[in-house]
């Protein structure tokens, strides 16, 4: 009974903790987003690609082909592309935004989370960039292509 009673104690300790560790905090956020803007501001591309998970998951919207390492290449290029006034400029992030996910958006199959950091460029203009993020290998990992906002309010 003693025995029982412990391994169901040990199994519960282990089901709270691996529930605990699939959380995404804001603050686990935001170290993503730095580190993938970082990796943007200096052209680091290798270190880019070691934020997405790379597996045999088909890319919704693409033909059911896989997201492989030259598509992370070429968002990178492209991220850089969208945000080269944020880079000039130096931006920091004005916000970030930590949201699970509860849509039907085949993206939302795939990412448990949905993160993004935005840009305040004026009074009246901000970018965002945005990724889906799921719990693979034990860590947090970006599943497929950044999600890209552009905001533009009336004063």
């Amino acid at each position: 009974m003693k025995k029982t009673i412990f391994l169901l104690g040990v199994f519960l300790s282990l089901t709270v903790a691996s529930d605990a560790q699939q959380k995404l905090t804001k603050k686990e956020a935001t170290k993503i987003l730095e580190a993938a803007w970082n990796d943007v501001k200096n052209s680091d591309t290798a270190d880019f690609i070691k934020l997405w998970v790379l597996d045999d998951m088909q890319w919704p919207y693409h033909g059911g082909e896989k997201f492989t390492v030259k598509d992370v290449k070429y968002n990178f290029e492209d991220f850089r592309s969208y945000f080269d006034s944020a880079l000039i400029r130096k931006l920091k992030f004005s916000q970030v935004e930590c949201d699970t996910n509860d849509h039907s958006d085949p993206h939302y199959d795939f990412g448990k989370y949905y993160i993004k950091a935005w840009f305040k460029y004026s009074n009246t203009h901000s970018r965002g960039f945005g990724f889906y993020m799921d719990y693979v290998n034990n860590q947090w990992l970006i599943r497929f292509a950044p999600d890209y906002s552009d905001v533009t309010s009336k004063k």
